[in-house]
Parts: C-alpha cells; sequence; structure tokens
C-alpha cells in the first residue's frame, strides 16, 4: 500500500510541474581595458542583446547595465533587469530558440 501511495504521489508531482522561463538571468564578465588589463573598481556599461537562430541573429531583446567592477575586474548583472532598449524580456518564447548572447 505504501508503494502504491509513494507511486501515485510521484506521478502527481511529475503532472503538476511545468518548466518555467526565467525572469532573469546572471550574466558575470571579466572587463579589460584596450591594452587588456583589468579595469578594477571601475564604472562600466553595457549594452547586452540577446539573439535568436544564430550568434549573428535577430535581436529580440536589448538592454544597458550600469555596473561596478569588483577588485578582479568581475562584473556582474541581471539579465532582464536592465534597462530595456528593445524588446520585451518576459515575452521571449524561449522554445524557439537557440538563442545567443551579445
Amino acid at each position: 500500500m505504501k508503494k502504491i501511495f509513494a507511486i501515485i504521489m510521484l506521478v502527481f508531482a511529475a503532472i503538476s510541474v511545468f518548466a518555467q522561463a526565467p525572469q532573469k538571468m546572471n550574466y558575470q564578465a571579466v572587463v579589460r581595458n584596450a591594452s587588456n588589463a583589468l579595469m578594477t573598481n571601475h564604472s562600466v556599461s553595457a549594452r547586452i542583446s540577446v539573439l535568436q537562430g544564430s550568434a549573428t541573429g535577430s535581436i529580440v531583446y536589448t538592454e544597458i547595465h550600469n555596473a561596478i567592477t569588483n577588485a578582479n575586474g568581475l562584473m556582474t548583472v541581471e539579465i532582464g533587469g536592465g534597462n530595456s532598449q528593445a524588446g520585451d524580456f518576459s515575452q521571449i518564447d524561449w522554445s524557439a530558440g537557440p538563442y545567443f548572447l551579445r
């Protein structure tokens, strides 16, 4: 009886789980200047675009982030949380991928 109950609960759990599109995605990058030196503790701006189909595909979303690098030159942003320039991050049809970042 316990096995049947466990199987039934597992089936209900599997049925009730649906994939959800992300609301935001974490992104990190090491920032360097033209001389290839780390840009440590600097204010930087980054334009991030989501492209559909290929690395040169059509842009479905673009946003701008203003961030400050840390002592290692690392910039951390949340894609989907910047200042939107084109498109709507919440409206991206992730099943129509692949998608690429630029």
